[in-house]
């Protein structure tokens, strides 16, 4: 085409040259550039449609039949392109938010003005926040009253007024304490009034306050420049960096914390903490050297803040003068640690590394959503396949989720995460006492980044969450918090073959694909994976797995009872998780009661020979009566299923319509209760507990369990001392799960998640007629076309759903992380 369109052009030029004369010469010149300009054109014209023919020729496909059949040019749209039932996602914040959305950005402005304005709080501004100031902790939603918000979600009464949670450290009072505070009504707030509550004291000792950054700055800029003044030669001699003297963060220390709790000291007053050294290399946790200081950070004058004992080389110094006294005069041992360089290579990096696999580059698998989103969300509520709830990520407890329906009917009222725990183990003084207890370093505002393709799929929806952020004093929007997504798990739902004529001849089964909300918990050296998973036949999935980096310690033989050893210097300590979980099911309304079907061993004579006798299990119906009496401890030798129900909603058969609690990953805590530290993990005494719904026992433990054993400012016991009746009353469940952890080599440099998973179900139990995924479009069935005449073979139905194909939508992440880098990795501060 462009070879016709050359030759035409060059052919009428040289017809014209001929009959040109010298005096018309600049006529010709002229017309030469005319033509110049055309030919210019017309390349660029067939340039483009070139380009647009190789575009459309891309966007046929050639299909071929499995037998070798005849190709077919079939004509592809993007997968999701058309959504036939109109699934939308609105991820906007609402004018006016529903009871159980998140803050707003607006209410949180609001909230913080009058809070520094307030003549009670006088809530000082961030970059004049200390510690001997009235200063912002955090700001979460307050929820109303259960009654209020089912009057109004079910019998149209007024919406309940929205309210926030404050938490002040008012370290400008005498003595400083912490005060927790209900302000509202959100977003115009009015008054703000002490949290008044029977089951959590308020205000709350100083001494318990959760740690903060400010704290931190403090410490680096007091007492730990006055430990490098003292020691700082021989922190040089021994590890080749100090605390403080350094032009960038990777040439001083990075710190570990292992606070004192106060069930161990017997005294509520104290606040204690080791400042553990490690290398400030990715990642400093698998980085330990042997040195760490004892601090005394008692009241807010922080000029009374102290250096109690230093800890070097394997041992333990009353004070910095007698170590440099011993290290002066040689009577003491001498560490000499080499700083790590930083490779892509080194074993803590997660730089890909060792014999690539696949040999050369090919993608893994991808989910498509061929027809579309299955899902709508709307002001943080969510419709999928016969499920509706609401979700929010709670700054300070984690990710919730409330009015959890399926199929017009609520089965949850809410269900959430309460706590994650992380107690250690070790032969150094600081790992010794290291129990977190993570609330006290915030949880839900520690989720962030979900990387698509890596944390979630590429096809799914990614969630923002509104925080107030500490350091800035103001709400911060952060980006991809959660996600939420459909996928197939990969394995059926259900299934039967009944292959020979003589069974029947026909398959019958779907896939199990699932919705799935998710948010990832960073806290620290760990990284917590928290879902929320709901399955087509009317099953709700709990899944909490640990991933991230361990805590470890400086190797020696005194340690091997504690951790094996995993490089040159260093030990993985034992640990064990432990996680928290609310559940408070409304089935068939807030009338429920509890009931378990104890399974035990019976002989019995044979039914064919009655002078044999034969084993055989049967269960037993067992009611629980009250809160003490539902207690339960997981024992082999008693298995039982876990039920429940509203007497008053029976099937056909007059049997309970109930679901059935289903509890995987239980561990015991193998230390004395009432001791140390484990009154703070009361929780962790029973792996279900059910207690009557009081508003006041809104969590099972709180902000301050990093300090407050000696006398926890929530102290879930209490919750079901008083042993109340539990029979035909608003049930709350409570649910809590763990594993002992062991590192080992393979967990560098992060632990897999994969054996590491926590779970719990809620299973429909004699409450539908059938298996409610019987009405999913998912399904398939195949079956002869004649079952007299086999030969003419077989008939797959899908129900509706084609097999048509799709272009996979472009991938879009790495344009939006060029973008907007923050998206994944904090560059603006």
């Amino acid at each position: 085409h462009n070879f016709i369109i050359k030759s035409a052009v060059l052919k009428a030029n040289m017809s014209e040259r001929q009959a040109i004369t010298k005096d018309d010469s600049h006529l010709l010149l002229k017309r030469n550039r005319r033509w110049r300009i055309s030919t210019f054109i017309f390349v660029l014209l067939s340039v483009a449609l070139l380009v647009a023919l190789i575009v459309v020729t891309q966007q046929k496909s050639s299909v071929v039949t499995e037998n070798g059949g005849a190709a077919s040019s079939v004509s592809k749209a993007v997968c999701g392109s058309v959504n036939s039932n109109g699934n939308t996602i609105d991820l906007r914040e609402p004018d006016t938010p529903g009871p159980f959305h998140d803050l707003t950005v607006e209410e949180l402005v609001e909230l913080t003005r009058f809070l520094e304005k307030d003549p009670n709080i006088l809530a000082a501004k961030s970059k004049t926040a200390s510690i001997n100031s009235s200063y912002i902790y955090q700001i979460d939603l307050f929820l109303a009253r259960k009654a209020d918000v089912l009057n109004f979600l079910d019998k149209s009464g007024p919406v309940p007024e929205r309210q926030a949670r404050v938490i002040m450290l008012r370290g400008d009072l005498n003595p400083p304490i912490v005060e927790e505070y209900v302000c509202g009504p959100l977003p115009h707030v009015a008054r703000c009034d002490l949290l008044n509550s029977t089951k959590r004291r308020n205000p709350i000792e100083f001494s318990v306050r959760p740690l903060s950054d400010l704290e931190f700055h403090v410490i680096l800029n007091t007492l730990m420049r006055e430990v490098d003044k003292q020691i700082g030669y021989i922190l040089k001699e021994s590890y080749g960096i100090t605390w403080t003297e350094c032009s960038v963060p990777e040439d001083c220390f990075h710190f570990g914390v292992s606070q004192l709790g106060t069930g161990i000291v017997d005294d509520i007053s104290q606040r204690k903490l080791w400042l553990t050294a490690f290398y400030n290399v990715p990642y400093y946790s698998v980085h330990p050297v042997d040195h760490a200081v004892f601090l005394n950070l008692n009241g807010s004058d922080v000029s009374n803040w102290s250096i109690e004992q230093i800890w070097y080389a394997g041992h333990q110094y009353e004070n910095m003068d007698q170590l440099i006294l011993g290290y002066n005069n040689g009577s003491i041992p001498k560490s000499k640690f080499t700083k790590p360089v930083y490779s892509e290579n080194l074993y803590s990096t997660l730089h890909r590394r060792g014999d690539p696999l696949p040999v050369k580059p090919q993608r893994p698998p991808t989910q498509v959503e061929p027809d579309g989103k299955r899902y709508s969300v709307k002001e943080r509520e969510v419709e999928y396949m016969g499920w509706k709830f609401n979700f929010r990520l709670s700054a300070l407890s984690g990710p919730a989720i409330f009015d959890v329906r399926y199929k017009g009917e609520r089965i949850a009222y809410e269900i959430s995460m309460a706590e994650i725990a992380v107690f250690y183990s070790g032969n150094i003084p600081s790992v010794q006492i290291t129990d977190y207890v993570d609330s006290g370093v915030l949880l839900g505002s520690n989720s962030k980044s979900q990387v698509p393709g890596a944390d979630c799929p590429e096809t799914a929806t990614l969630v923002n969450q509104t925080f107030f952020n500490i350091a800035l004093g103001e709400p911060v929007v952060y980006t991809s918090s959660m996600c939420l997504f459909e996928h197939n798990n990969g394995y059926p739902l259900r299934r039967h073959l009944s292959y020979t004529p003589y069974e029947g001849s026909y398959y019958g089964g779907m896939s199990d694909s699932v919705l799935t909300f998710r948010s990832a918990l960073t806290i620290e050296n760990y990284d917590y994976i928290v879902d929320f998973i709901f399955h087509q036949n009317g099953v709700f999935e709990s899944r909490f797995m640990s991933t991230g980096y361990i805590l470890s310690t400086v190797y020696s033989n005194d340690g091997r009872a504690y951790g094996f050893r995993i490089e040159d210097t260093v030990l993985g300590n034992l640990h064990q998780h432990l996680v928290h979980f609310k559940a408070d099911l409304d089935i068939g309304g807030t009338s429920n009661s509890y009931e378990t079907l104890d399974i035990s061993q019976e002989t019995s004579p044979l039914k064919t020979d009655p002078t044999k006798t034969f084993h055989q299990t049967k269960f037993t119906p067992s009611i629980k009566k009250t809160e003490k009496e539902a207690l339960f401890k997981y024992n082999f030798e008693t298995p039982k299923y876990h039920l429940v129900y509203n007497n008053a909603s029976k099937t056909m058969y007059n049997e309970h319509r109930s679901y059935r609690i289903l509890m995987n990953g239980m561990s015991k805590v193998l230390f004395p209760e009432g001791e140390g530290n484990e009154p703070t993990l009361s929780w962790a005494r029973h792996q279900l507990v059910v207690t009557k719904h009081k508003d006041d026992e809104f969590l099972s433990s709180s902000n301050y369990g990093m300090y407050d054993s000696a006398n926890p400012v929530v102290n879930f016991a209490s919750f079901y001392e008083d042993d109340e009746s539990i029979e035909n009353e608003d049930l709350v469940f409570w649910i809590a799960s763990g594993l002992h952890h062991i590192p080992h080599t393979e967990d560098l440099p992060v632990t897999p998640t994969v054996g590491n998973h926590l779970t719990f179900y809620l299973l429909p139990y004699n409450y539908f007629p059938e298996c409610p995924s019987m009405g999913s479009r998912d399904s398939m069935y195949i079956k002869h076309i004649d079952p007299k005449d086999l030969s003419k073979g077989v008939k797959v139905e899908r129900y509706g759903n084609t097999v048509d194909q799709c272009l996979t939508p472009r991938e879009e992440f790495q344009e939006d992380v060029t973008k907007n880098p923050d998206q994944v990795l904090q560059t603006r501060t």
